[in-house]
């Protein structure tokens, strides 16, 4: 039986995020923006806050793993912007938000695949937005920030549903290798 490395966990998350950003994002855009924006009940108020909080704390994350020896490949962050709060709404709009996810789903796959098993064991040192400070180990960081990810989808989705919207299949089976 073959033995899945950490690395490739890593990245199947990280593909799954992307995958499953880019068809909600399909789903979402013939949907207007006052109805992506109308408060839902949720904890980030609607689809698009919701959204918005994404990209936030993936921004705040990208933006920790930036200073360490490994976070080269993350440079186009600088042409992004540097939120204050995950409640943030940097952008109002679908359009606006669409092409920033597409973007940092693709750093999150080029920073994976340029780490090595040594950078993925080495510990983060950062401070979270209370400027509190903590050591972590990359790697189970990054695992952090892929379920953060799935757990608002998972809210996405239920409000999709409200809307009388269905993405489908969101589980990550699909997107497993099959060994057979």
């Amino acid at each position: 039986m073959a033995e899945l490395a950490y690395k490739e966990h890593l990245r199947l998350m990280a593909t799954y995020n992307s995958v499953m950003n880019a068809r909600l994002i399909a789903l979402l855009t013939p949907v207007p923006d006052a109805d992506l924006m109308a408060a839902r009940g949720a904890f980030f108020g609607s689809v698009l806050g919701t959204l918005n909080h994404l990209v936030v704390a993936d921004l705040i994350w990208l933006n920790r793993f930036r200073p360490h020896p490994f976070g080269q490949v993350l440079m186009p962050l600088d042409a992004l912007p540097k939120p204050a709060v995950l409640a943030d709404l940097l952008y109002p709009t679908l359009a606006g938000l669409a092409p920033v996810r597409e973007t940092l789903d693709a750093l999150f796959i080029r920073f994976i695949d340029q780490l090595t098993d040594a950078d993925i064991a080495a510990p983060l040192a950062y401070r979270n937005a209370s400027g509190q400070p903590f050591t972590r180990t990359l790697g189970l960081v990054l695992s952090h920030v892929f379920n953060h990810q799935t757990h608002h989808r998972g809210q996405i989705t239920t409000l999709l549903s409200q809307m009388g919207l269905d993405i489908g299949v969101t589980d990550l089976a699909p997107l497993v290798p099959d060994l057979t």
